[in-house]
């Protein structure tokens, strides 16, 4: 089964193509933010590296956030149009989800973490297990002053992954806190993600998916207090 994903969460813009468990090829843009500009040629440039045609491909990956608004609507967009066009399946991972699974091997725990600015961090709880994230807790929109409490509720060895924002939220007296060497979510997790979902035939419903944001942008904010 050949999965194409989109990581269009983050500053940096990622694309994968994976074939069942098999990485393909997998192109990432330096941070830049021009994901509306960069998205389609990135695909293009891929498919055709690869010899792979859009036909060809049979489900699509898509990061859903928490993250950056505009990113990854552009991203979902993105794939969802296709899948439409080509009537292949899609599967929406969290990037919190992405993060984690990055990180973890079998029976190991996870917080991942992602900057939300304004003092305040996107976060939840993960358990591995075998091919599968267990969501044990979350996605939370918290106060970074809040993490270690929230993360109390885990006695095992916690791997905590993210970008640069994690090294701030700890202490030097959380012995079961332990910073993983992953910053920024994959589009070769997202794709191999996918891949196990669609396989399952736990694929979305492409007319109900819809962005993770947690949190009302700026734009929305302003309509609600005005």
């Amino acid at each position: 089964m050949v999965i194409l994903a989109v990581h269009s969460t983050s500053a940096s813009l990622g694309v994968a193509v994976t074939e069942n468990r098999r990485v393909l090829r997998e192109i990432v843009l330096p941070p830049a933010r021009r994901h509306l500009e960069a998205m389609a040629p990135l695909i293009k440039d891929l498919t055709t590296e690869l010899d792979v045609r859009l036909p060809a491909i049979d489900g699509f990956g898509v990061a859903i956030g928490p993250g950056s608004f505009s990113g990854t609507r552009v991203g979902l967009a993105m794939i969802k149009g296709m899948a439409l066009a080509l009537a292949k399946p899609v599967a929406g991972i969290s990037s919190l989800e992405i993060l984690g699974w990055q990180a973890l091997r079998d029976g190991e725990w996870s917080a991942p973490v992602i900057d939300a600015r304004r003092g305040e961090i996107y976060t939840a709880l993960y358990r591995k297990s075998g091919d599968d994230m267990i969501l044990v807790s979350g996605p939370a929109l918290i106060k970074q002053g809040e993490f270690l409490q929230y993360t109390d509720q885990v006695s095992e060895r916690l791997l905590l992954c993210g970008d640069d924002v994690v090294d701030h939220l700890v202490g030097t007296t959380t012995h079961n806190l332990v910073r993983s060497d992953v910053y920024d979510p994959s589009a070769v997790a997202c794709a191999l993600l996918a891949y196990e979902r669609i396989r399952s035939g736990n694929g979305d419903n492409l007319h109900s998916l819809t962005p993770l944001y947690i949190r009302r942008s700026d734009a929305e904010e302003k309509r609600r207090l005005n």
